[in-house]
């Protein structure tokens, strides 16, 4: 159980913006909340430790306990509509693509008046096709139902009411009409004629993809919907002629004064709302985001984007593990004072023995720098792994989590929280969208991905820490903004730095964010790559969905799942996805280096290039003896491990570039990355794929008056640390940003009060 937990609505702001928390407590007793700025996030005992500064006179104070659920799965809903149906009666059906009956009863269509016990529900599951039917308090509820075995193919569901002989048919039909034998199957059944269909005055809510009911909200469909309606009449009685079967009743039989709604999925793809086509215009909105630009049952291949022919996309996948915003209420809200410096920051919420923080970012003014250097943080990359179920939480990691004090919860035994883009979903697709309108575990102080056996095994935003602390001890003074802040600025809010540092990972990123990247390089600036496996994939947002961004993995690359042919374009935005190499923008192109290996979560060392001393940036190389260094640090035991980063001036590495030291020494388990590969004896550049299994350090200058600094490795920034900050990998950084900063080379330590946590 998690006993204090929540959110934030945003996660950077300027002075004199308001970040609103909201906290589900499940103690009787009032929480409390504090703020902190964090410096060191990672509680491994033999590095700094978790390390915050208090600042409880800034902001804190006591608020209500209130228990929040979580609510998954995905739908639409039609608000306070009439009630369905006539004094004649009703029909109501949905083309389908059911994904995972095996997991229950499933609604389709559904309108439930929970005061009147009255309505109507379309279920699914592995039984067939059913119709729930109430007809008011002290009527016997009725269910009939058509007994088919369904698998994942399209299909037509409907019923039908006949109020005048009390008449009920079920039915479903395959689409496929191509096959020997198409699945054909409906149920006819009288009622008694003391029965009365459904038929009463109050308005409810319509919902599509799950049923509300006195059991609250649930049976949410797994599967694609597409073209439900309904209609105030039996088809039996429709007044326009038709020459589709009875058997198969759609939208198109009826006229239009007698259809009460038919939604189109085709309008309104990049939207969380859907479309009445109707002219009573009874339009609906999406929850909990379930995914569209999906192929729909007309979906032929001839197109493969959405945009061309959303005819072919008009269906929603809905899944019952969905969750975009949490919804929870604002317990407190803090407005960002003036006083306060740029920074990483979180409010620490404590209850009884429990405790969590809630990370955010302060920005400075836009034009209004801080300091000499700003530090990006990858808040893409954080919420594209947020909650991350790796399903390795086990005995030994628990242990080690106890041990050393970090932090408790694992999304391993938290499914309410919701999935990451690298989870499938209950149906076996993938996970297309992630949301940070809900807690997200992963980022967390003291959050441990790994059981590390050579290092704290951090990752993220734990592991950016590495370089905020380091900076912090160096005196290095910096500013921080965020991936969205970069979307929405774009380079204006860089280019009054000396230099621009990224963290360890940076790998998720919109047109908008490289734009602002290249932009500020182009004015002159000074960019520092202090990671790896940067710039690799391409994700969607849109204003009109906030706190969700979208990932496509198409085509190729190490990927934890794959896009379905013909779903390659975002959602959200209407661009393609997946790989900025199938985008034409490589990430050499913007920092000369490029993901090219990925093994264990373990580092090795790098050998320096002696020749690289007398090129441009081989002044960096100063007092770095060599021939090797790096061999340490809190991330696997080495700054050059788990995703490796090198040049290929066929991806774009410029001419020019000076490699200062290349990594060695990594095990047998280390393969190159797939999509350099183009076949398991060459690469793209036509050598042989061991080429690839290796960090690159490198500078160049990039003619507009500025540099580029890349370490080509996701535990470089670990190293920092080590041996009190004296050691080679600190020297080189700080070499970097005395020559990107064109500070003097002071070496102080003024530290503000900090709270050391202690570890046991």
């Amino acid at each position: 159980m998690i006993t204090i937990t929540g959110y934030s609505d945003i996660l950077s702001a300027e002075p004199g913006e308001t970040v609103e928390f909201k906290v589900s407590s499940k103690s009787p007793h009032p929480f409390t909340a504090e703020l902190v700025r964090v410096i060191h996030a990672d509680p491994h005992p033999a590095g700094p430790g978790m390390r915050f500064e208090p600042l409880g006179h800034v902001f804190a104070g006591t608020f209500a306990s209130v228990d929040k659920p979580l609510q998954q799965g995905s739908f639409a809903r039609v608000s306070a509509v009439p009630a369905v149906g006539s004094a004649i009666g009703l029909t109501a059906g949905a083309r389908i693509q059911p994904t995972a009956l095996g997991r229950g009863e499933q609604c389709v269509l559904s309108q439930w008046n929970t005061a009147r016990q009255a309505g109507f529900a379309l279920l699914v599951s592995e039984r067939g096709i059913e119709l729930r039917l109430g007809a008011g308090r002290g009527q016997t509820e009725v269910r009939v139902l058509c007994a088919a075995r369904l698998d994942v193919r399209w299909y037509d569901i409907w019923f039908a009411i006949d109020a005048a002989s009390n008449r009920i048919e079920v039915g479903v039909a395959e689409v496929d009409d191509s096959v020997a034998k198409p699945l054909r199957c409906r149920t006819l059944q009288t009622l008694d004629a003391g029965w009365r269909a459904p038929h009463h005055e109050a308005a409810a809510d319509l919902l599509i993809g799950a049923l509300e009911d006195d059991a609250g909200r649930g049976a949410h469909f797994n599967g694609k919907i597409e073209a439900p309606f309904v209609a105030n009449t039996p088809p039996s009685l429709a007044r326009q002629a038709t020459t589709v079967e009875y058997a198969v009743p759609r939208a198109s039989d009826f006229h239009a004064d007698v259809l009460f709604a038919a939604w189109d999925f085709a309008h309104g793809i990049d939207t969380l709302e859907i479309a009445d086509t109707t002219p009573h215009a009874r339009h609906g909105s999406l929850h909990n985001l379930p995914t569209r630009a999906v192929r729909s049952s007309a979906w032929s291949g001839r197109e493969r984007c959405w945009r061309s022919a959303p005819g072919h996309y008009a269906a929603i996948h809905f899944h019952d593990d969905d969750l975009h915003d949490a919804g929870w209420a604002t317990d407190f809200t803090f407005t960002v004072p003036a006083s306060l410096k740029s920074g990483a920051y979180a409010m620490r919420l404590s209850v009884e023995s429990a405790t969590d923080y809630l990370p955010f970012y302060v920005r400075p003014e836009l034009g209004r720098p801080g300091a000499p250097l700003v530090f990006v943080a990858a808040t893409y990359t954080y919420q594209a792994y947020a909650n991350y179920a790796r399903g390795n939480f086990d005995a030994a990691l628990r242990d080690k989590v106890e041990r050393w004090g970090a932090y408790p919860h694992n999304p391993d035994d938290h499914p309410e929280v919701g999935l990451a883009t690298y989870n499938l979903h209950s149906d076996g697709s993938g996970v297309t969208f992630s949301s940070r309108l809900r807690p997200m575990l992963t980022m967390r102080p003291g959050f441990l991905t790994f059981d590390d056996p050579r290092g704290s095994g951090c990752r993220h935003y734990i592991a950016d820490s590495h370089l905020l602390d380091w900076l912090e001890h160096e005196g290095f003074a910096f500013d921080v903004v965020t991936d969205d802040d970069l979307e929405r600025f774009g380079a204006a809010l860089l280019e009054p730095y000396a230099a621009v540092l990224t963290g360890t990972h940076p790998e998720y990123h919109t047109a908008a964010t490289l734009d602002a990247l290249a932009g500020y390089k182009r004015s002159g600036g000074n960019l520092a790559y202090l990671g790896g496996n940067g710039f690799y994939w391409r994700v969607g947002c849109s204003a009109r969905v906030p706190g969700a961004l979208e990932v496509r993995r198409t085509e190729g690359g190490v990927r934890a799942w794959a896009a379905e042919p013909g779903e390659y374009f975002h959602a959200l935005d209407g661009e393609y996805g997946g790989l900025w190499r199938g985008n034409a923008r490589p990430p050499q192109q913007l920092v000369g280096v490029g993901f090219s290996s990925q093994g264990p979560f373990e580092g090795s060392h790098y050998r320096v290039l002696d020749a690289a001393r007398t090129l441009a940036g081989g002044s960096l190389l100063k007092d770095i003896s060599g021939p090797l260094f790096g061999g340490y640090g809190l991330s696997g035991g080495g700054a050059a491990g788990f995703e490796l980063d090198s040049t290929e001036p066929a991806d774009g590495t410029p001419a020019g570039v000076t490699i200062l030291a290349r990594s060695e020494g990594h095990s047998a388990a280390f393969g190159p990355a797939l999509d350099a590969l183009l076949s398991h004896t060459t690469t793209r550049a036509r050598k042989t794929p061991d080429t690839l299994i290796r960090s690159e350090i490198i500078y160049y200058e990039t003619g507009y008056g500025g540099a580029v600094f890349s370490v080509g490795s996701i535990t470089f920034c670990g190293a920092l640390s080590h041996n009190d900050y004296r050691n080679d990998v600190s020297t080189l950084l700080r070499n970097v940003l005395v020559r990107f900063s064109h500070v003097r080379d002071a070496n102080v330590n003024a530290s503000p009060a900090i709270e050391q946590t202690e570890v046991n």
